[in-house]
């Protein structure tokens, strides 16, 4: 399997951004995920395309602002963290590896950094890579919020 990333990059002179557009909904990724609104121009995500062939087959939405603090048993990560926000294969494509892949290819993209992630259910994924799982500090709002996975340190 021969995947590549494609960085979005935001127009020049556009103040909000949509890095994915509306006429791709509905096109087997999560709308909720890709279409809740503009990208501003402050914002620090990254997203990307996964292309196999020249067809999309998964994307990626990164953030270099992380908060972890909260936490308990994380690592010192400073400015190191880059938080895989999103990642979702296509849903004609799952179930290939690609997942995995992509998780690869973001760990040589990134050198020097440590990928984090909170699960949105897919704690089974995260484990498979060997990622650390950590809950909430607070026992009280272990209930409320996701569970966060680190990568190992290399």
């Amino acid at each position: 399997m021969s995947l590549t990333l494609v960085e979005l990059d935001r127009p020049v002179g556009e103040r909000l951004w949509f890095p994915f557009t509306y006429e791709e909904a509905g096109l087997g990724f999560n709308d909720q995920w890709w279409y809740n609104g503009p990208v501003y121009p402050h914002s620090k995500s990254i997203f990307l395309r996964v292309l196999e062939n020249n067809n999309e087959v998964a994307r990626v939405h990164l953030d270099n602002e992380v908060g972890i603090d909260h936490y308990a048993n994380v690592p010192p990560l400073g400015a190191t963290a880059l938080e895989i926000q999103f990642i979702e294969v296509h849903n004609h494509h799952r179930g290939r590896g690609i997942g995995h892949a992509v998780v690869d290819l973001l760990h040589n993209r990134y050198p020097g950094r440590r990928l984090v992630a909170f699960s949105e259910g897919a704690d089974g994924f995260w484990s498979s890579l060997g990622w650390r799982r950590h809950l909430h500090a607070d026992p009280e709002e272990v209930r409320f919020s996701r569970p966060l996975f680190i990568q190992p340190q290399a």
